[in-house]
C-alpha cells in the first residue's frame, strides 16, 4: 500500500501542461443548450483566425479532437462539434497560408482515420463512428473546402466513396447518407461549383446501385433542377426523369421501399430497399411532391420527349395503389397517413383536393371505426387535419366532402366511422364550398350508391340531417355572404324535389335509385318545416316560405321532377290559385305597413304549404285568409265591424296553427300575431282566454276541437327522433324541480295502481271466459283437475266468442287510456302556445283597456291548472303585464264601473286556495287595477280601501277564505310608497 502511495505521489510530481480553458470549451461544445454551444464554438474558432496565425500542429490537434468528438453520442456533442469544425475549416482554408504543410488531403485523412470503425468496438461504438463519419462529411461539404480551385478533385471522389459505401453497407443509415449528398447538390449550386462535381456524384450513385432508391430519386431530381446540363447516367430512368409517366410503376416500387419489389431495370440496376422501417416520412417524398405541384395534369407530348406524371396519377399509383393497397403492411399505411397529413396541411388546395383516393378513404374509415385498431390514432389525426384545413380555408370543404362521401368514399362516412367528421366540415363551409356541396348532396340523395331500400333510406335521412344543419348554421350567422340565400333556397328545392314528387310510371326517373319511400318523403317534408322554422327567425329570410311554395307550384306545372304526390280537387286548386293571386298583390303593396304585409305573406305561404302537405283543413283556412286579406288590405273603406270580423277570423286561423305540435307553426303564429296584436278585438281575445278556461283532459279537448277531424288534424310527425324535427314535445308532468318530481311519482303510483286494477279485472274476465281460475287464487287440487278435453265443438265456439269479447274490451280500454293521455298533452301544448301569444299581447298592448280582460282568466289558470309549468307560466305572463304597466303606460278608463267589478272579482279569486304563484299573481293583478283606478281619479282610493277591508274581514271571519298574508303585505307596501303622490 505504501509502494502504491509512493508511486501515486511520484506521478503527481510529473509536470502536466493542461489548457483548462480549452478543455472547458470542448466540454461546452457538447452542452445541450444552444447558446452555450454557440458561445463555445465562437471561442474555439476565434483561436484559428488568420490574425492569430495558428501553427499547423495546433490545427491538426484541433481537427483530430473535433472529428473524434463527432463520433461521440454524449449529449449534443455532434451538433456542437460539427458547427465548430465547419467554421474552423472555413477559416483555415479560406485564405492561402504561408509555408503551411497542412492541406485538404491532410484533413480528409484525419476525418477518415478518426471515423474509421476498426471492428473491435462494440455495436454502439461502431454506430457512433458511422454517424461521426456522416457528420464529418457534412462539415467538410458545408465548409466548401473541396470546391476551392486548388482542392484536389480526387478528395471529392474520396468523400463520395466513403459516404456511399457506408450507405450501401449499412442500410439503416442510408437515408442520412442520401440526405448529405442531396444537400450537397444545393451547396454546389450555391457555390456555383463546376458541374464535374455533380457528374461524379451521379456516376458514383449509379455505380453503387443507389440510383433507384428514394435517396437516389431525390438527388436525381435536385440535380435535374439545378444542373440541367449535367451528365446523367443512361438507362436509369425514361428520359432521365424519375417522374416520367412511363416510370410510374417503377417509381411506386422505389418509393414504398418494398423488398419484394426489387426488380431488374433496363440497365440491370435494382430498386434497393433499406430493409429498415422508419416512423418518420422519408425526405424524398417532399422532393417528389414539390416537383409535381405545378405539373400539368395531362399533356400530349411529341414522341421521345419527356412527359411527367401528374400529381393525381402519382398519388393514385404510388400512394393509393402502393402504400394503401389491400396487401400493404400497417407500417406502409402508417407512412401513407403521414403523407396524407403532410399534403393536407402544407400543399396548395389544388393538390390537397386530389388526395382523397379510394383505398386511402377505405382505410381511413376502417381505422376510424374501431378504437383498438393499429392505426386508429393516425386516422383520427388525419380526420382532424382535414377539419383544421377546412377551418383555416373554408373553400376546402367542398373537396373534402366530395372525397369522403363521393365516389371514392361513402355516403355514410360519419355513420360508418361513428364520428362527426363530415358534419363538422360542412358546418365550416363557406359560400363557394356550399355551392358545390349542395348539388353533391342532392345527387347522393337521388342515388345513394345502394339498391337496398332500407340502406338508401338511412343514407337519405343522414343527408337530410346535413342539409338541415347547414340551414340552421347559416340562419343564425350574422355575417353571411351575398348569395347565401340562393344556396339555402337550393337546399329547400332539393327537399321539395324528393318530398312532393315521384317519377312518372311510363318513364321512371333512372337518376333516383332506388325510389324514395313514402316514409322518407314524409321525413323530407318535416325537414322543410324545420328549415323554414330556422330561417323565418331572421328577418332577411322572411320571404323564403313564399319562394318555396312558388317553386312547388311551378314544379307541379312543369312536371320537371315528375308527378305531384298530392291529389287536389278543383275546389282546393282554386283556393290555392286565389291565394297566390293575393300573395302577388301583397308583394306589390307599398312598404307602409311592412310588418303586417310580411306577416300575411308568411301566413299565406305556410297555409299553402299545409295544403301541399295534404292537410284537409288548410284549404278552408285559405278561404278564411282571403276574407281577412280583403277586409284588411283590400277595400280601405271597409266598415269597422267587418275589419273586426277579419281580425277575429285571423285569430281563429292562428289558433288552428298554434294547436299543432310544431315549432314552425308556433313561430309563425307568434310573428303574425305580433304584427296584428293592435287590431285584436274583444271577441278575438275571448277566443284566446276560452282555451285557458278549458280542462286539461279529454273532455276539455272535446270542447275545443271537433273530434271527427282528429285524424286529419294530426300534425306530421318526424320519423327519426326529435333532434332534427320541429315537432315540440311538452312534458305533461310540468316542471322539473323536486316538488314536481314528487307529484310525478304520486301520479306514477296512481297510474301503477290503476294498471294493477285493470290487470286484475282483465285476468278475472279471462278466467271467467275460460272457466279456470287466477293463478293467485287458492283452489283445491281436485278443483283444478278439470280439463277441456271433454268439451264439444259448441262449447269451444262459445269460449272463442267470449275470448274475442274480453280482448276487444281490453283493447278498447287501453285505447281510451292512450286517448286521455294524448288529449292531456295536446291541451297542455295548446295552452302553452296561447300563453306565448298573450305574452306578446301584453308586451305590445299593455296600455289598452282591453288587456285588463286577461287578468281573471290568467289568475284562474294559475290556480286551476294541474300542471305546475302551466300555472307558473300564466303567473309569469301576468307579471310581465304588470311590469310594463307603469306611469303613462297604465290603461286609460272611459268608465270605472267594470273596473270596480274586476277588482272585486280579483279579491274573490284571491280567497281561493292555490299554489304559491297564485297568491302572488292575485296581489299583482289587484294592485294593477288599483293603480289604474287611482291614475284615473285619486278619489277612488277610498273605495279601494273598502274593497281591501272587506277582504280582510273575510279573512278573519270566513273559513272558506284562504287569502294569503302577502296579499295585504304588498298592499301596505304600495300604500307607503304611493301616499305622497296620492296626497299631492
Amino acid at each position: 500500500m505504501a509502494q502504491n502511495y509512493a508511486a501515486s505521489k511520484k506521478r503527481r510530481r510529473e509536470p502536466v501542461n493542461v489548457d483548462t480553458k480549452l478543455v472547458e470549451i470542448y466540454e461546452d461544445l457538447a452542452n445541450e443548450k444552444d447558446e452555450i454551444r454557440l458561445k463555445a464554438a465562437q471561442a474555439l474558432v476565434s483561436q484559428f483566425t488568420s490574425d492569430k496565425n495558428p501553427a499547423d500542429e495546433q490545427i491538426k490537434k484541433a481537427l483530430q479532437r473535433l472529428f473524434r468528438g463527432l463520433c461521440s453520442s454524449r449529449k449534443a456533442a455532434r451538433i456542437g462539434f460539427s458547427i465548430a469544425l465547419t467554421e474552423i475549416l472555413s477559416q483555415v482554408f479560406g485564405a492561402p497560408r504561408d509555408s503551411s504543410e497542412l492541406n485538404i488531403s491532410t484533413v480528409m485523412n484525419i476525418w477518415e482515420s478518426q471515423s474509421n470503425a476498426s471492428g473491435g468496438e462494440s455495436g454502439q461504438e461502431q454506430r457512433d463512428h458511422h454517424f461521426g463519419r456522416l457528420f464529418g462529411a457534412e462539415a467538410i461539404i458545408k465548409s466548401s473546402v473541396l470546391f476551392k480551385p486548388n482542392a484536389p478533385f480526387n478528395e471529392w471522389t474520396k468523400l463520395l466513396n466513403l459516404v456511399l459505401d457506408l450507405a450501401k453497407k449499412k442500410p439503416w443509415i442510408r437515408e442520412e447518407c442520401g440526405w448529405i449528398i442531396y444537400r450537397c447538390v444545393y451547396e454546389l449550386a450555391a457555390q456555383k461549383a463546376d458541374v464535374k462535381f455533380l457528374d461524379s456524384a451521379l456516376e458514383q450513385l449509379y455505380s453503387n446501385e443507389l440510383a433507384r432508391t428514394p435517396e437516389g430519386v431525390a438527388i436525381w431530381l435536385a440535380a435535374k433542377d439545378l444542373f440541367p446540363n449535367a451528365k446523367f447516367p443512361s438507362k436509369v430512368w425514361k428520359h432521365d426523369d424519375p417522374l416520367d409517366a412511363k416510370e410510374r410503376n417503377q417509381l411506386a416500387k422505389v418509393m414504398k421501399e418494398s423488398s419484394s419489389a426489387d426488380s431488374e431495370g433496363e440497365s440491370g440496376t435494382k430498386a434497393k430497399s433499406s430493409g429498415v422501417w422508419n416512423s418518420k416520412l422519408h425526405f424524398a417524398w417532399d422532393t417528389v411532391i414539390s416537383r409535381l405541384a405545378d405539373a400539368p395534369t395531362k399533356e400530349s407530348k411529341s414522341k421521345g420527349s419527356s412527359s411527367r406524371i401528374s400529381f393525381a396519377d402519382f398519388w393514385t399509383e404510388v400512394v393509393d395503389n402502393g402504400l394503401f393497397a389491400a396487401s400493404s403492411s400497417e407500417e406502409r399505411k402508417y407512412w401513407g397517413f403521414l403523407l396524407f397529413n403532410k399534403v393536407i396541411n402544407e400543399s396548395p388546395l389544388k393538390l390537397a383536393s386530389l388526395v382523397f383516393t379510394k383505398n386511402l378513404v377505405r382505410c381511413l374509415m376502417n381505422q376510424l371505426a374501431v378504437e383498438d385498431r393499429y392505426l386508429h390514432r393516425m386516422a383520427v389525426k388525419a380526420a382532424k387535419s382535414v377539419q383544421a384545413r377546412v377551418s383555416k380555408e373554408p373553400e376546402f370543404a367542398a373537396a373534402s366532402v366530395r372525397g369522403l362521401m363521393g365516389s371514392t368514399g361513402s355516403v355514410n362516412f360519419d355513420q360508418a366511422t361513428k364520428t362527426k367528421t363530415v358534419e363538422k366540415i360542412v358546418s365550416e363551409a363557406n359560400l363557394d364550398a356550399l355551392k358545390q356541396i349542395v348539388p353533391l348532396f342532392e345527387s347522393l340523395i337521388a342515388s345513394p350508391g345502394t339498391t337496398d331500400s332500407k340502406a338508401a333510406a338511412s343514407s337519405r335521412q343522414f343527408l337530410a340531417g346535413l342539409f338541415l344543419s347547414i340551414v340552421r348554421a347559416r340562419a343564425s350567422a350574422s355575417d353571411d355572404e351575398d348569395g347565401m340565400q340562393k344556396v339555402l333556397e337550393k337546399i329547400l328545392f332539393a327537399f321539395v324535389r324528393f318530398a312532393y314528387f315521384k317519377p312518372k310510371e311510363e318513364g321512371r326517373d333512372q337518376s333516383v335509385t332506388p325510389p324514395v319511400t313514402e316514409q322518407t318523403q314524409e321525413l323530407f317534408r318535416s325537414r322543410i318545416n324545420s328549415c323554414i322554422n330556422s330561417l323565418i327567425a331572421t328577418q332577411k329570410y322572411a320571404g323564403v316560405p313564399y319562394v318555396v311554395v312558388r317553386h312547388i307550384r311551378d314544379a307541379v306545372k312543369s312536371e320537371e321532377h315528375g308527378k305531384f304526390i298530392i291529389n287536389m280537387d278543383d275546389t282546393i286548386q282554386d283556393a290555392v290559385k286565389n291565394a297566390f293571386k293575393s300573395l302577388k298583390k301583397l308583394a306589390s303593396l307599398e312598404k307602409g305597413d311592412k310588418a303586417s304585409i310580411d306577416a300575411f305573406k308568411l301566413l299565406y305561404s305556410l297555409t299553402i304549404l299545409q295544403v301541399y302537405n295534404g292537410d284537409a283543413d288548410a284549404a278552408s283556412m285559405l278561404e278564411e285568409l282571403d276574407f281577412c286579406y280583403t277586409k284588411i288590405f283590400g277595400d280601405k273603406k271597409s266598415k269597422k265591424e267587418e275589419t273586426s270580423d277579419a281580425s277575429d277570423a285571423l285569430v281563429e286561423i292562428l289558433l288552428s296553427f298554434a294547436s299543432k305540435q310544431s315549432q314552425l307553426f308556433r313561430r309563425m303564429s307568434e310573428q303574425v300575431f305580433g304584427a296584428f296584436a293592435d287590431s285584436i278585438t274583444e271577441n278575438g281575445l275571448e277566443s284566446l282566454t276560452s282555451i285557458l278556461e278549458a280542462k286539461e283532459s279529454l273532455a276539455g279537448q272535446q270542447e275545443m276541437f271537433d273530434q271527427q277531424d282528429d285524424e286529419g288534424d294530426e300534425d306530421m310527425m318526424d320519423v327519426d327522433g326529435e333532434d332534427d324535427s320541429d315537432v315540440e314535445v311538452v312534458d305533461a308532468a310540468g316542471s322539473d324541480d323536486d316538488e314536481d318530481d314528487e307529484e310525478e311519482d304520486d301520479d306514477d303510483e296512481d297510474e301503477s295502481s290503476g294498471n294493477d286494477e285493470e290487470e286484475a279485472l282483465f285476468e278475472a274476465k279471462l278466467a271467467e271466459a275460460l272457466g279456470t281460475h287466477r293463478a293467485d287464487k287458492d283452489l283445491n287440487e281436485e278443483d283444478s283437475e278439470g280439463s277441456d278435453a271433454d268439451m264439444n265443438d259448441d262449447e269451444m265456439e262459445e269460449i272463442d266468442t267470449q275470448l274475442v269479447k274480453v280482448f276487444k274490451a281490453r283493447r278498447d280500454a287501453l285505447g281510451q287510456k292512450k286517448d286521455k293521455k294524448d288529449a292531456k298533452e295536446n291541451m297542455i301544448n295548446f295552452k302553452n302556445r296561447v300563453l306565448d301569444l298573450l305574452e306578446i299581447y301584453v308586451k305590445k298592448c299593455h296600455s289598452k283597456l282591453l288587456a285588463l280582460d286577461l287578468l281573471l282568466p290568467l289568475l284562474r289558470l294559475t290556480r286551476r291548472s294541474t300542471v305546475k309549468q302551466i300555472s307558473n307560466k300564466a303567473a309569469n305572463v301576468l307579471r310581465e303585464y304588470t311590469k310594463h304597466c307603469k306611469g303613462a303606460a297604465l290603461p286609460k278608463l272611459d268608465e270605472t264601473e267594470p273596473v270596480w267589478e274586476l277588482l272585486k272579482s280579483i279579491h274573490t279569486e284571491a280567497t281561493h286556495s292555490g299554489p304559491p304563484a297564485h297568491a302572488s299573481a292575485c296581489s299583482q293583478a289587484s294592485l294593477l287595477v288599483v293603480k289604474t283606478l287611482v291614475a284615473h281619479d285619486k278619489e277612488t282610493i277610498a273605495g279601494v280601501v273598502d274593497v281591501y277591508g272587506e277582504t280582510r274581514k273575510a279573512q278573519l271571519l270566513s273559513k272558506k277564505c284562504h287569502v294569503q298574508p302577502s296579499f295585504f303585505t304588498d298592499w301596505n307596501n304600495w300604500c307607503v310608497s304611493s301616499s305622497k303622490q296620492i296626497k299631492n
